[in-house]
């Protein structure tokens, strides 16, 4: 029986990473440009992000909502310069975690206080494929990256984390839902596996800890309609 056992893990483990390797071979060029984030593929295909393309497709309200909150806030710059160092440095900690790498040296005591906040559910990660892994859909015509991809309480996930001034509910990680599911499209797409279950960690500075898992059935529609509005709309 543990010869089994044995077995599988190795075969799993052999499993992720052809996993790695096949999405490393096809990796796209992030490139630097001014209106979201795009990707060129080797064969020269230039696809925006998902994110980008949320950005454009998301409702009037949710616009107008962001447009006001600019308006009204006159630190609003600072704010968002602070929350992304935040972001970026909570997810450099948690990649190095992963990784057996980390040195919490270098860092800020906010990002510090996110890890340890998100630790708890760290712990339900195991058997990690890729870190911050960049891929496309020629399919979609889409491109992005992906925070994490590996087995979260022992099923194949796409997995985010994210950093928020408050808690969040549902309803607001709604974008998060469909860009994650996209990430599940484009893994199926490259290595002929399916994903079926997105996570989104996120950690508050009310110092909260938050776990929504999904089912990539409920999003794919919505992501795809998302999609096709884009380049509808680009296209006009």
């Amino acid at each position: 029986m543990y010869v089994t056992i044995i077995k599988l893990l190795l075969g799993l483990i052999l499993l992720m990473g052809n996993y790695s390797q096949i999405l490393k071979t096809r990796e796209p060029t992030l490139l630097d440009r001014d209106d979201g984030h795009w990707y060129q593929t080797k064969f020269d295909d230039v696809y925006p992000s998902i994110s980008t393309i949320l950005s454009a497709t998301a409702s009037d309200e949710k616009k107008n909502g962001l447009k006001n909150w600019r308006e009204n806030e006159p630190a609003h710059q600072y704010i968002t310069t602070q929350s992304q160092h935040i972001g970026t440095q909570s997810h450099k900690i948690i990649e190095d975690y992963l990784s057996n790498q980390l040195s919490l040296e270098e860092f800020d005591l906010l990002p510090i206080a996110h890890f340890n906040n998100l630790k708890p559910y760290l712990e339900n990660i195991s058997n990690v494929a890729c870190i911050e892994q960049r891929m496309y859909s020629d399919k979609l015509k889409v491109a992005g990256t992906s925070d994490l991809i590996a087995e979260y309480n022992g099923e194949l996930s796409i997995i985010d984390y994210k950093t928020k001034r408050k808690p969040q509910i549902d309803n607001y990680m709604y974008e998060y839902y469909l860009q994650t599911t996209c990430y599940a499209q484009m893994f199926h797409e490259v290595t002929g596996h399916k994903i079926n279950q997105v996570v989104i960690l996120v950690s508050s500075e009310k110092n909260t800890r938050q776990e929504f898992i999904k089912s990539c059935e409920d999003y794919i529609e919505p992501m795809t309609s998302r999609i096709e509005k884009y380049y509808l709309n680009n296209l006009a």
